[in-house]
């Protein structure tokens, strides 16, 4: 299963842009999940490039997904639950280069250019059934801000990865 997701993940690393991709079967009943826990959580970036602390990153990712699925009527399990939370998380930098064209030439310097490193960052959350089928998967690419900002932009992908999340029925008095 993570090795499915780790190819997933490692395409979106090398693409610009912000993106969030919702994968989920539209017929089938949601009602009948009630509870979750979560399983593995992987950071895939090497350790000499990291730039926050691993277990406050798994903290963010965990209370986002936690909450929002909290507000979609689930509740978290002790043990396993009827939902099984996994995600990969990982970030690269990557150098853009551009030539500055005909206004910014020096004289004598024909090939002036400028470089600009971009951190992009990339999570994939899926949600397995508890025979391990995968039900709804989040795969998010974004350009990743400094600091705290990253919480923030986990927040938004948890947010709209699962905004098509089925509103609970209403119970007939």
């Amino acid at each position: 299963m993570f090795l499915r997701a780790l190819f997933l993940l490692t395409i979106p690393l090398y693409t610009w842009g912000q993106g969030i991709q919702t994968r989920f079967e539209k017929d089938r009943d949601y009602t009948v999940y009630k509870t979750f826990s979560f399983g593995e959580g992987e950071i895939i970036t090497p350790k000499d490039q990291r730039q926050i602390d691993d277990q406050l990153l798994h903290r963010w990712i965990r209370d986002a997904v936690a909450g929002e699925l909290q507000q979609k009527g689930l509740q978290p399990a002790d043990s396993l639950g009827d939902l099984v939370i996994s995600y990969i998380v990982g970030s690269t930098t990557q150098r853009d280069f551009q030539n500055l064209g005909p206004l910014g030439i020096a004289p004598g310097n024909p090939s002036q250019t400028w470089s600009q490193d971009v951190r992009t960052g990339s999570l994939v959350i899926d949600l397995n059934d508890r025979n391990g089928f995968l039900i709804w998967r989040i795969d998010a690419t974004m350009t990743l801000s400094a600091g705290a900002a990253v919480e923030k932009q986990i927040d938004q992908v948890v947010f709209q990865g699962y905004k098509k999340w089925p509103k609970p029925k209403k119970k007939k008095k």
